[in-house]
């Protein structure tokens, strides 16, 4: 009886390293993909190239989520930025990713580089009382890349609003 609760223990924590392992896989497999890109600008409307980058990064930022236990909530997306919020329990986490546009073109940058690090950085976190708190928690910058400590240590922070 008890070899088989320890299995039974064993391989639900195992699993759950797996699926860990295979979320974590495919947000890697997404940096590998945009990172670096430079995408078409439609001009007033949003070309079909960068809306497919932002429906791959939505669906990256909800796998980050699942890895920590959260879900993706409240998301949206303006002309070239995008936006939304990660719930874990009664905590959340605002984001934002802001590309840069030149001369009709828009480069995408998920990782840390010399010209984007530090403040410089086109993604900030924040901590956030509710799912519609735009305002938040001070900002911090950090790359999609490296963000999903950063995500974890503001989940676990009181929110303290400005």
């Amino acid at each position: 009886m008890a070899i088989s609760i320890f299995f039974r223990t064993f391989a639900s924590r195992n699993n759950k390293q797996i699926k860990t392992i295979r979320i974590m896989a495919d947000v890697k497999a997404f940096i590998r993909k945009w990172n670096g890109l430079t995408l078409e600008d439609d001009g007033c409307h949003v070309s079909k190239e960068f809306h497919s980058f932002q429906v791959a990064f939505f669906n990256a930022m909800r796998k980050i989520a699942t890895s920590l236990g959260g879900e993706l909530v409240n998301h949206s997306y303006g002309h070239y930025d995008m936006s939304g919020f990660i719930k874990r329990g009664d905590k959340y986490v605002y984001f934002n990713y802001s590309s840069s546009l030149c001369g009709g073109r828009t480069h995408v940058t998920l990782k840390e580089t010399s010209l984007y690090s530090g403040l410089a950085s086109p993604m900030y976190f924040r901590t956030a009382a509710n799912e519609k708190d735009y305002r938040g928690g001070s900002n911090n910058f950090e790359s999609f890349e490296n963000c999903e400590q950063l995500i974890d240590k503001l989940l676990k922070q009181e929110h303290k609003s400005w």
